[in-house]
């Protein structure tokens, strides 16, 4: 049988297509070239010649959920911080046992070690599903559970807010955070400037990290920065940051002031001196002429992380910055926690963080 393709149209690489006969004529009317007719198999309408949409590509690792189901030797790997090879090798030795059930007695560790009628049961074969929060012990010794979802930390000055930084000798977070932290995917929630201090979150969950640095979530930031140029007139300060925003390059900044606190001749004298030690490199965002008394701490609240953005309001405010510290994100607090050092996030702020995943908006 013989079919009449129609005459298609002069452009070029025109197609031409029939749901009704599956027919499709394509056309290369380059020159008037040759047109070619080819049935088409498929069963499908003409929106099944279209290309499918790639996918998303993930750069980052995937979220683990405490509850998910994965192969046992990716729940050793992860959880004892080893190779997945060294992980199967001691599942194949039979060096590796779980606990079979869970029950109240199970929230005291302490009942674990003296407990004869813990029931545990040798894993057997790599390509087993276990939770990744069971109870695991390898070569006779418990592995250690995952870290909560959400981790504070106190980061130091002068520490670049990085994994790795292969341009530059200075440090960076991935000199200190333990190893295990960076196999399960712990990552910084957003970052602090080089010559910033004070809290920075960690979280485990991509989903997470999204919804407390967005500012569409509405999620604060709470900083106090010590400032020069002399005494500070608070009600033009605030007339500033709050009702009319403070121009920088990368737009018109708001923020919220909570308090203002002229800093006594003593530790003025103690900050200035402090600040003057500091090498050429980490000393030249401020003037050194500027520094001069009194400082003065101003505290203040944003919402959105744009870089140095604080710096820059309070700069245009004609109140450069000396030293800042953030001292607060959402409802964590940083409180007396040690320069350097994480610290698991109470019930209560574990909680704030997952009602930000089921949208609500807790501040």
């Amino acid at each position: 049988a013989s079919f009449c393709v129609p005459r298609a149209p002069y452009e070029r690489n025109a197609i031409l297509t029939s749901s009704k006969d599956k027919w499709i004529a394509l056309s290369t009317t380059r020159d008037m070239g040759t047109r070619i007719a080819m049935h088409n198999k498929s069963s499908s309408n003409s929106e099944s010649t279209q290309k499918p949409k790639k996918k998303k590509k993930n750069n980052g690792k995937k979220s683990i959920n405490d509850g998910e189901e994965f192969r046992a030797d990716r729940v050793l790997s992860t959880r004892a911080c080893i190779s997945r090879s060294e992980a199967s090798a001691a599942i194949k030795e039979k060096n590796v046992a779980y606990k079979l059930y869970y029950d109240d007695t199970d929230d005291n560790d302490d009942n674990d070690d003296n407990d004869n009628n813990i029931r545990l049961t040798p894993l057997r074969s790599s390509k087993i599903k276990i939770p990744m929060n069971a109870i695991i012990y390898m070569d006779g010794k418990p592995i250690p559970q995952l870290p909560p979802i959400l981790m504070a930390y106190h980061k130091a000055k002068n520490v670049l807010s990085a994994y790795d930084e292969k341009h530059s000798s200075k440090k960076h977070l991935g000199m200190m955070i333990p190893e295990r932290f960076k196999k399960i995917g712990m990552h910084p929630v957003g970052r602090l400037d080089y010559d910033t201090s004070g809290l920075i979150l960690f979280s485990r969950n991509g989903e997470l990290t999204q919804r407390l640095l967005h500012p569409r979530h509405e999620v604060e930031k709470e900083y106090v920065a010590t400032v020069c140029g002399g005494s500070v007139d608070v009600q033009l300060l605030k007339s500033k940051l709050e009702e009319n925003g403070v121009e920088t390059s990368e737009g018109i900044h708001f923020a919220n002031l909570s308090n203002v606190q002229e800093i006594d001749q003593n530790e003025t004298e103690a900050i200035i001196s402090q600040h003057l030690t500091l090498n050429e490199e980490d000393s030249k965002s401020t003037n050194v002429q500027s520094l001069s008394g009194p400082l003065t701490n101003i505290r203040l609240v944003v919402q959105e992380g744009k870089y140095r953005m604080v710096r820059r309001m309070l700069a245009n405010c004609g109140h450069p910055v000396v030293e800042l510290q953030r001292e607060r994100h959402g409802i964590v607090q940083l409180n007396d926690l040690k320069v350097g050092s994480f610290r698991d996030c109470t019930v209560d702020e574990i909680e704030w963080a997952n009602s930000l995943l089921q949208g609500s908006r807790k501040k």
